[in-house]
């Protein structure tokens, strides 16, 4: 990471819209969009400064040639375009906050200041919090001495603004402080937290230990003949850039003591099991992990998901249970994406998906897990 500038100080309230600002950036971009964006962070004398992770020379827009500006101007462009595609996938998927709060970043993005940094444009300042100049600077002429005023007044407006779209519209509030103890330690509390399409997801504060996270796949019978037999598997993006995953059918087991940090119990080959399947997630080393993608896939016993009331239930300790259920049509996908966690600055978010694909590649390459995949792999 490399620093562009500092501006004014900032408070505390001001800095949480940038971080949730952050998290919807990176959650919903790809890394080739997301780094258009600057990050924001305070620094030690409680400045606002913006960093970026691209490498190379850093330069304003105003201090590059004209054949530079133009090339700068010409990739940042085709990156806001790349954005509002993006926003019109989630909006037809039904993802209207982060759809809304990415479209009101791509307006403001039209008049935000611009580097070039090693090549590719990176756009600072794109939230604006009321400002406290930093020098002593000569006072206008008489005849604009009020434009001063209007500027910070528009200033407040929009910053009174940002601040009311994100309390109105964000759904991952931490989850309250449990004042009963649990019925023993290391255990869950009884109360659950269930992901629905119009709750999708919840936030654990950050701690130094998460301790020991279960995540169990359990589904019913329906219709169905024969014994249905899910799989549960996972990605896992590790805070070093290192990608990887668990899933029986490709024999990658996982490691719970060392990286991924996530640990697949055993595959239920013939679906019997009633106590479902199990995933172990370290939490001691999660500020080791950036993101868990949790995933299943029909190996047997069904031809679709209806029925199936598949759900996985997350459980941390002394924390109330996480759960979410796949709902489907019954269309013939036969891989679901169900649920994601995010480390979002230590904090623990969980994301309901409900997602379906014809299979295990076209759900990596939409969620922009860069695997290769090679045919073969059988439980046998």
């Amino acid at each position: 990471m490399q620093r562009l500038t500092r501006s004014a100080q900032i408070d505390d309230a001001t800095l949480a819209i940038y971080e949730e600002t952050v998290a919807i950036i990176h959650r919903y971009l790809p890394p080739s969009l997301a780094l258009l964006y600057a990050t924001a962070r305070r620094s030690a004398e409680g400045n606002l400064e913006w960093w970026t992770a691209r490498q190379g020379l850093a330069t304003p827009l105003s201090a590059l040639s004209d054949t530079e500006q133009i090339e700068t101007q010409r990739k940042r462009q085709q990156y806001q375009d790349t954005v509002a595609g993006l926003i019109d996938q989630l909006t037809a998927r039904g993802e209207t906050q982060p759809a809304q709060a990415l479209q009101t970043l791509l307006t403001h993005s039209q008049d935000l200041d611009c580097y070039r940094v090693g090549g590719e444009p990176v756009l600072i300042n794109w939230a604006i919090p009321v400002p406290a100049p930093l020098t002593q600077v000569p006072p206008p002429a008489r005849r604009w001495r009020f434009l001063p005023w209007l500027l910070l007044g528009l200033l407040l407006l929009i910053a009174l603004a940002w601040w009311w779209f994100c309390y109105h519209h964000r759904t991952d509030a931490a989850l309250p402080v449990q004042h009963t103890p649990p019925a023993a330690v290391g255990e869950a509390s009884p109360n659950k937290t269930e992901l629905t399409q119009d709750n999708p997801s919840v936030s654990l504060a950050k701690t130094n230990d998460f301790g020991r996270i279960k995540v169990n796949l359990t589904w019913q019978q329906g219709q169905n003949h024969q014994p249905v037999d899910l799989d549960i598997a996972a990605f896992i993006k590790l805070k070093n850039g290192r990608n990887t995953g668990v899933e029986a059918l490709s024999k990658y087991l996982g490691d719970y003591e060392k990286a991924p940090f996530m640990l697949l119990q055993k595959d239920l080959r013939d679906g019997g099991n009633k106590d479902g399947e199990w995933l172990f997630i370290n939490g001691s080393q999660w500020q080791e992990i950036d993101e868990v993608l949790i995933y299943s896939f029909i190996y047997g016993g069904a031809n679709n998901w209806q029925g199936l009331d598949a759900t996985i239930t997350l459980s941390v300790p002394n924390q109330p249970p996480i759960s979410t259920t796949l709902v489907n049509s019954g269309e013939r996908n036969e891989v679901a994406a169900i649920a994601r966690i995010k480390n979002v600055d230590g904090d623990l978010k969980v994301e309901r998906l409900n997602s379906f694909f014809p299979d295990r590649e076209s759900l990596a390459k939409h969620y922009g897990w860069n695997f290769e995949w090679t045919p073969g792999a059988s439980k046998n």
